[in-house]
């Protein structure tokens, strides 16, 4: 980029926040600064500057850009008119460059309207990049724009860092054969999982188990949106089996609970991300995924699942209870090692970004 910037790890990034708000641009701060405290990376969108430099500006919506603070811009691509608006100007005026990274298809489409499709082809065409998780989402935006533009990229996954924060927790409580399912449990709305397809499973093969053995189990999740913590209540979710809903936690005390968890469980919709497939291969814990996703794909290869094969779905989570009963790892249920220590190479990761950018010839004349 610039020379006076020197090394890539200089880079001057501003991260578009995609809020007005002051006090979630603070909130955005605190994260982050417990995040280096706990010398962590978080597997979000907000964590991706780290891969070009050590520190970043968040930039709040509509703010004005001094001319030549940045060398690079990043943002979401979301679904409000304000932050399409202030998005267009950003790479309209095209100094700094602006890397845009567009979330899930169907959470963008949700509130759609002409003019902000519109704006969002715009926005697209005139970033000087578009980076997407998955080849399935980089197809869609492809599409959009009408030519091969949006490129996938590393997402900020660390194995190592979270093999070394979640230890403390793996050990659990081996009296009690705790399983994480459906996080987050949704009962409605595009990303619903349909809880209750595999609650029925559940129940059905949970009730073939010896009753001793069954005292030993419980089933935790966690649900993010009120109306769905009021779902589980209103309709009886945890009847029959021994389900909690397990209050909100910090990204270190969900890491060391997930650690001592038997197995994971976790059917989603949709183009997601896969983080809590991730963080599951990262502590090799057994895990039953859909099939929806290309991180589920990989790294559990053997147990993924349709959403609504219940033939299939029936047979994996027997396997997991028969190999927890056995106290028997089931290799079929396990995680891809190799794929799971390239998947979290950070180090790797984050130098293929910075060549991408440094071999920029537009990005190197700003």
């Amino acid at each position: 980029m610039k020379e006076e910037t020197g090394e890539l790890g200089k880079l001057r990034i501003g991260f578009v926040a995609g809020t007005e708000d002051w006090t979630r641009k603070q909130q955005l701060l605190a994260k982050h600064l417990k995040m280096r405290l706990e010398g962590l990376v978080y597997p979000d969108v907000f964590s991706i500057p780290y891969f070009l430099g050590r520190s970043f500006d968040f930039i709040l919506e509509g703010e004005k850009i001094p001319k030549k603070r940045y060398d690079l811009l990043l943002a979401e691509l979301q679904g409000s008119e304000s932050q399409l608006r202030y998005l267009e100007s950003l790479v309209c005026q095209g100094n700094p460059p602006v890397v845009v990274i567009p979330g899930p298809p169907e959470i963008f489409s949700r509130d759609l309207t002409h003019a902000k499709m519109l704006m969002a082809r715009n926005i697209l065409e005139r970033a000087r990049y578009v980076w997407a998780y998955s080849d399935a989402v980089c197809t869609f935006w492809n599409g959009l724009i009408g030519r091969s533009k949006a490129v996938v990229i590393p997402w900020p996954f660390d194995t190592e860092g979270t093999r070394r924060v979640a230890r403390a927790g793996n050990g659990g409580n081996d009296s009690v054969n705790k399983i994480l399912i459906q996080v987050p449990i949704r009962f409605s709305g595009l990303t619903q999982n349909h809880p209750f397809i595999l609650k029925s499973i559940l129940h059905e093969v949970w009730n073939d188990l010896p009753d001793p053995f069954r005292r030993r189990f419980t089933f935790h999740t966690f649900a993010y949106a009120s109306e769905d913590k009021e779902k589980f209540i209103s309709t009886g979710f945890s009847e029959g089996l021994p389900v909690r809903l397990e209050k909100k936690m910090g990204y270190v005390s969900f890491l060391r609970f997930l650690g001592g968890c038997k197995g994971v469980i976790n059917l989603t919709t949709g183009n997601i991300l896969g983080r809590i497939t991730f963080l599951s291969a990262a502590l090799g814990r057994p895990g039953i995924f859909s099939d929806n996703t290309e991180i589920n794909r990989v790294l559990y290869p053997n147990s993924v699942v349709s959403n609504f094969d219940t033939k299939r779905l029936r047979d994996l989570v027997s396997r997991m209870f028969d190999a927890i009963e056995k106290n028997a790892p089931e290799g079929q249920l396990l995680p891809s090692e190799k794929a799971c220590i390239e998947i979290g190479d950070f180090a790797a990761n984050s130098a293929r970004t910075q060549k991408m950018v440094s071999e920029d010839p537009v990005c190197a004349e700003s």
